[in-house]
């Protein structure tokens, strides 16, 4: 298994207030990677971070589609997992050459991911996993599960770890540069909401355009990412 822990790839950008198609960020080579490890263009899977109908997600996978196509990578077929489909993703999964995980509301993602069995359907794929965002923190084994939604860093009860995919150790915390003066109920995101977790954990503020390679039991870091651990944050040079 190839797998790609990214923040944000580019396939999508917001002009007026429309998801259109972008252009595939290569600025560390991500594009370039991913044709080098790709075998064949049979079928792509995208799953979604929803088990319902999702707009947004649905312009997320079609605008990944078109911006693959205009890279010249053109699946014969694409398909976009929810809950109305989601009983055939094994057999899906099975004739699958890459797998995208979708970005979108973590601990809702988190759930579909449980509901569907994706952990189980994944432990013996063989092919590429694009993972984005959201889906690339649930790829952890223990997912570190951040608030994101107004309320969420003041509830009592949300569970800020969770059971995840199991292809990874690293938990990464997406789009650091743009983030980086995030407010959340009030308090600073990273300063007031994140850091606390720091001291039980280490966690890799990830920025867009950036990603991590992890193939063969071994991790690579391409572009920018920052460790946040111990209350402190650095630079990230290698794992």
């Amino acid at each position: 298994m190839d797998l790609f822990l990214t923040s944000k790839i580019g396939a999508t950008e917001n002009i007026n207030g429309r998801r259109v198609a972008g252009k595939i960020d290569d600025r560390f080579g991500f594009l370039s990677l991913l044709r080098k490890r790709l075998r064949e263009t049979r079928q792509m899977l995208y799953i979604s971070s929803n088990p319902e109908h999702d707009e947004k997600v649905s312009d997320w996978f079609q605008n990944t589609v078109e911006a693959l196509e205009k890279e010249g990578i053109c699946f014969k077929k694409s398909i976009l997992i929810n809950g109305q489909n989601s009983h055939m993703l094994e057999k899906l999964a099975a004739q699958a050459d890459v797998i995208f995980l979708s970005g979108g509301h973590l601990p809702t993602q988190n759930l579909f991911f449980q509901e569907i069995g994706l952990r189980d359907i994944l432990a013996g794929f063989d092919g590429i996993i694009v993972a984005q965002s959201a889906g690339s923190m649930n790829c952890a084994k223990t997912v570190y599960v951040c608030p994101e939604l107004p309320g969420e860093s003041i509830a009592p009860d949300f569970e800020r770890f969770r059971p995840g995919l199991g292809l990874t150790d690293i938990n990464i915390v997406p789009h650091y540069d743009h983030n980086s003066g995030l407010l959340l109920d009030g308090r600073r995101f990273y300063e007031d909401v994140v850091r606390p977790d720091s001291f039980k954990i280490p966690i890799y503020l990830l920025t867009d355009g950036s990603y991590f390679y992890i193939h063969g039991g071994r991790a690579q870091l391409f572009g920018e990412a920052y460790l946040f651990y111990q209350g402190e944050v650095r630079p990230l040079k290698k794992l």
